[in-house]
């Protein structure tokens, strides 16, 4: 729930910067960025099912290529999310009148 005038506009940031990031998650630059992610991650794990499991060293700069690609989609994901129930508990407190 919004408390006060500062939360108030601490949710109307968090709703713009989750807006902001969806323009960029569906602008030329962030499908680029999303596809290159996609991309390190598929050649990753091709090159992961490749190595000897011995070889700690490789194996964990793969698990780490991996689970970098992954972020990059998660943060960006999780940012927009972020907006939308922003953006729900302003929608929901202009309801109630607050």
């Amino acid at each position: 729930m919004i408390d006060t005038d500062e939360d108030q506009v601490i949710m109307i940031k968090r709703a713009v910067f989750g807006k902001q990031v969806e323009t960029f998650f569906n602008s030329e630059i962030g499908r680029y960025i999303l596809s290159r992610a996609l991309e390190q991650k598929t050649e990753a794990q091709r090159q992961f099912l490749e190595i000897n499991c011995a070889d700690v060293e490789k194996v964990r700069e793969l698990q780490n290529r991996i689970t970098q690609a992954n972020d990059i989609a998660r943060w960006l994901a999780d940012a927009v999310t972020d907006g939308l129930q922003a953006m729900n508990l302003i929608e929901e407190r202009s309801q109630n009148g607050a």
